[in-house]
């Protein structure tokens, strides 16, 4: 149940995806606005994250072009590597046996464009794409056999600021998810609904932000980070690609057959230490489930930045 929300990121790789027409007739092509405002607050790029579970501590570096575009973010274990071009991020995933031998290598590939202009890459670090396509190819080291699995396409309906609105697949297991922003840009709401099934049209999970502070969040200051880091499968990912600023509280319903509607599930509860500058250096994350045995975990993120 902790996982909960990854379940969205592996329903990807199921989906045979319908093009929408109702994506055609919205916003394809937002005009791009600046992420934070540089005139109110200096400007800083993460250079590292570091994640502590209580358990494992896994930490991430990221790497900039000279203007300030992410192009590359990797786990120092090399477990994950993603690089980031200007219409495509490639998500490559390491597996190691128990010699630390590289035995399997995944790589998830992204390829941006808008609605209608399949054959015209858009540039991320500019425009918000309305339409992904993406592939799977694994490859097992030993063999050196790859194999190439069934991608799909999502398509995204942008406000003017170039942050989704819906992301949209169709076909016997798609999804659709509804975004909804406060006045400062930040997400307030994302909706979660199944295309298919007995509840086909209906919501299954709800994240709610409850409040924010005045600060930037750590990765604000990327344009169009959403898209670099899609897609999000944990309620952290949702915050760090989506909020201008910190959230202090975040509350997630799910669907409860028995009672015919949404309960709460899972609330996380953040605190912050900042720098200088007004960014987060260390978030506390305090999370409570309350669906079976009411149990609690805290992480720890850490950053660096330049």
């Amino acid at each position: 149940m902790k996982k909960i929300i990854k379940t969205l990121v592996y329903a990807l790789a199921g989906c045979t995806i319908l093009l929408l027409s109702n994506c055609q007739k919205k916003n394809i092509n937002p005009k791009p606005v600046s992420p934070v405002d540089s005139n109110q607050v200096q400007v800083m790029y993460p250079l590292s994250q570091s994640k502590n579970d209580g358990t494992n501590t896994y930490v991430y570096k990221y790497e900039y072009d000279k203007d300030n575009n992410l192009v590359k973010y990797a786990r120092t274990d090399n477990v994950v590597t993603c690089n980031v071009g200007t219409s495509q991020v490639d998500l490559n995933v390491n597996e190691y046996n128990s010699f630390k031998e590289l035995v399997h290598v995944s790589t998830t590939s992204f390829l941006y464009n808008l609605v209608g202009l399949p054959d015209k890459p858009v540039n991320i670090y500019k425009t918000a794409p309305t339409q992904v396509t993406y592939t799977y190819i694994d490859k097992d080291v030993a063999s050196g056999v790859s194999k190439t699995k069934p991608g799909g396409l999502w398509q995204f309906e942008n406000n003017k600021e170039g942050l989704p609105l819906k992301s949209i697949t169709a076909d016997g297991g798609g999804f659709n998810y509804n975004y909804r922003y406060d006045d400062k840009g930040n997400l307030a709401t994302a909706e979660f609904v199944r295309l298919s099934g007995v509840r086909v049209g209906e919501m299954y999970q709800r994240i709610t932000f409850t409040g924010f502070d005045d600060k930037p969040s750590p990765f604000s200051a990327i344009r169009y980070y959403w898209v670099a880091s899609y897609p999000q499968g944990y309620i952290p990912e949702f915050a760090l690609a989506y909020c201008k600023n910190n959230p202090k509280q975040i509350v997630t319903e799910i669907y409860d057959q028995v009672k015919n509607a949404l309960v709460k599930y899972q609330q996380d509860d953040l605190a912050y230490v900042y720098n200088d500058k007004g960014y987060p250096t260390q978030i506390t994350i305090n999370t409570s489930y309350f669906t079976g045995l009411n149990t609690h975990y805290v992480t720890t993120y850490n950053y660096s930045y330049q």
